[in-house]
């Protein structure tokens, strides 16, 4: 049988192969955050295409860490457990397994999302997207972080899902105090790996002590950032180093960018018209401005983004995998069934994980089982991955064909 189609476990949790459907953005919550029947059957696709793990959509630890992307799942109060309890018990009556990912966006939302006067950050610098100026977090209110990311995670546990991921990449408030880029504190939470790593240490043992230690913990990390003080690849290994020390966390899943980086999380196209149609602010823009992103600023940054590679954070996985006994997951341009295989089986990750073509084919992972495909259809538009500012996920491939 294929290295990929073979069983993996993430702490007590039992996988039937080693492809993950990671986090993306839904937008398929209600408005106030609960878990929909859409989202139910957005998920249900993935179980009935094979897939071994879904990883959800970041979920909310707090309103003041709520994203300002479309209807953003929430599990920051008591009264949600409820309706996660539901979808996650639909989820196993058809043998999927489903982990809740939780977050606190930090400084990369806009206040208007999260009902506050003004965002949250470890330092007092703007998000280059966003532009709002957060105001620096003071120690009790970090200390209050910590505690509602263990709150989440035990509300994770009692709606019955089979694990929890902490997100600590992607530009969102663990990853910024991560990077020395975004973190300028000269307290016990800046300076040092190890400084800037406290929160996340905190988290990681704050979670455990709350969920038990047989609940299925991991966690996202960033590879990458643009910027000599961005997050560099021999910066992850040692954070995913610290995570393995402090006994708190059974999976590491690699990957990279933020908002500020573009396209380094989603790499492939640039999507000028779903940019014009979907994302904010250029959605509102009359013809002059659209002219000029088309005109100017489009061919500038198709020029500028990072190019596709297949598996373009498997080499940092690799290193990780080489410095850690935790199993490691890997994401980031997984396209091809031989690669997928390859990847696995001379050992450079224990996992990997996909968002964009499994949009596209939810059913991939059977088709590569039955030998049906070789490789995902997905040919990195990227429009979906701007297009949940403004509307639910779903694939656009076809939507801006030309006639």
């Amino acid at each position: 049988m294929s290295e990929l189609f073979s069983q993996g476990i993430i702490g007590q949790l039992k996988l039937e192969n080693r492809m993950i459907r990671t986090a993306s953005h839904e937008g398929l919550a209600d408005r106030h955050g609960a878990p929909t029947q859409e989202q139910y059957h957005f998920y249900r696709a993935f179980v009935e295409g094979g897939i071994g793990l879904i990883i959800t959509g970041y979920a909310g630890i707090m309103q003041n860490g709520k994203s300002s992307l479309y209807h953003m799942t929430m599990i920051d109060n008591d009264e949600l457990i409820s309706a996660h309890r539901e979808m996650v018990g639909k989820i196993h009556g058809i043998a999927g397994k489903i982990v809740c990912q939780i977050a606190h966006c930090g400084r990369q939302t806009l206040s208007e999302a999260t009902g506050e006067a003004v965002l949250l950050a470890p330092s007092s610098i703007p998000n280059r997207f966003f532009k709002e100026v957060p105001r620096e977090l003071a120690q009790k209110e970090i200390k209050d972080i910590i505690g509602q990311f263990a709150a989440a995670a035990k509300r994770v546990r009692k709606a019955g899902y089979d694990g929890v991921q902490i997100h600590g990449a992607h530009g969102y408030l663990l990853s910024t105090f991560l990077s020395r880029r975004s973190n300028k504190r000269k307290d016990r939470w800046g300076g040092s790996a190890e400084n800037r790593f406290r929160i996340v240490a905190e988290t990681l043992k704050a979670v455990r002590e709350e969920v038990g230690k047989n609940f299925p913990v991991l966690i996202k990390l960033n590879s990458f950032e643009r910027g000599n003080d961005g997050i560099k690849p021999a910066e992850c290994v040692d954070f995913a180093r610290m995570v393995e020390k402090t006994g708190c966390c059974d999976a590491v899943e690699i990957s990279a960018g933020s908002n500020e980086d573009s396209f380094y999380m989603a790499r492939g196209s640039f999507p000028t018209e779903g940019i014009l149609k979907y994302l904010r602010p250029y959605c509102k823009m009359g013809k002059i401005g659209k002219g000029f992103i088309r005109h100017v600023v489009a061919p500038i940054n198709s020029y500028l983004k990072p190019p596709f590679k297949e598996g373009y954070n498997l080499e940092t996985a690799a290193k990780v995998k080489q410095a850690i006994s935790l199993p490691v997951i890997a994401v980031g341009g997984m396209r091809s069934k031989a690669f997928m295989e390859s990847a696995v089986r001379e050992g450079k990750t224990d996992f990997v994980s996909l968002a964009r073509p499994l949009i596209l084919e939810p059913d991939l992972a059977n088709k590569f089982m039955k030998n049906e495909s070789e490789s995902a259809k997905c040919d990195n538009c990227n429009i979906c991955f701007v297009a949940t500012d403004t509307a639910p996920i779903r694939c656009h491939k076809d939507e801006f064909i030309s006639s």
